[in-house]
């Protein structure tokens, strides 16, 4: 159709087509069109490898995704932190955190700095396989590298520390985050407020939601089906003025 109009296809408009046939899962029309791309000369770039490589860690092909990195490499193209991000990303979701921190530790090797997104996705990956000491040293590293973690960071260390038990240890980061600038969120709120449900600390509970309610913030679904399935097991009154404050604010959030 694009040489009928007189247009010779470049790098990009074949990137674009590799781009969409890889996010449609169609694998084998997506590597097709690498295949002409090499054969006119218009050879793939590292966006064009990086979306292909996107498309396999989708579908869990771990061993393609990481014969595209080699590719990238062989082509004396530079992996960038958004490439490595893809692979670490869906490393953690596989729950391979082993050769996830390799590829971390290559990236450093390699003269790329990890970003926020990089630490949060390994962050995420050792509270979701409950390390969470191992999560906690990791932040700690992060810090002493000269990173500052931001509040999604901090959101992430929260909800792996409350559903370890250490409600304690969140209760003691939260006020971290605070006295380092960084202003909760409503997610922040809700995740820290769940916690102390979830651990029977009802009267930090609601100081939280007091607090979270006069800076405008509103509980969210799952901090409202708790509170709600508390109340029917423990009719305490710190719990039902609690829920009283919940629904004084407006509507709860979705």
């Amino acid at each position: 159709m694009i040489e009928d109009m007189n247009i010779s296809p470049n790098v990009h408009t074949f990137t674009i087509l590799v781009d969409a046939y890889a996010k449609s899962g169609k694998l084998d029309d997506a590597k097709q069109i690498i295949k002409i791309m090499n054969g006119r000369g218009e050879y793939p770039d590292i966006v064009t490898y990086t979306s292909l490589m996107q498309a396999y860690c989708s579908q869990g092909q771990m061993d393609e995704a990481l014969d595209v990195l080699s590719t990238i490499k062989s082509k004396k193209m530079m992996p960038d932190c958004y490439t490595y991000n893809i692979l670490l990303d869906a490393y953690c979701r596989e729950l391979k955190l082993d050769i996830a921190m390799v590829l971390y530790r290559n990236m450093e090797c390699e003269g790329l700095s990890p970003t926020v997104v990089t630490h949060n996705i390994l962050l995420h990956g050792l509270c979701r396989l409950g390390k969470t000491m191992e999560a906690l040293a990791f932040f700690y590293k992060i810090q002493e590298l000269g990173h500052k973690p931001d509040i999604i960071i901090y959101q992430t260390l929260l909800g792996g520390l409350c559903k370890s038990n250490y409600v304690d240890k969140a209760l003691s980061f939260f006020q971290t985050m605070e006295c380092n600038g960084l202003i909760p969120e409503s997610k922040t709120y809700n995740i820290i407020i769940c916690g102390c449900l979830w651990n029977k600390k009802y009267n930090e509970a609601s100081k939280l939601v007091h607090k979270m309610v006069d800076c405008g913030f509103s509980a969210d679904a799952l901090t409202t089906s708790l509170l709600q399935q508390i109340l029917t097991k423990v009719q305490d009154p710190t719990l039902l003025a609690m829920h009283q404050k919940c629904l004084q604010s407006g509507n709860y959030e979705q």
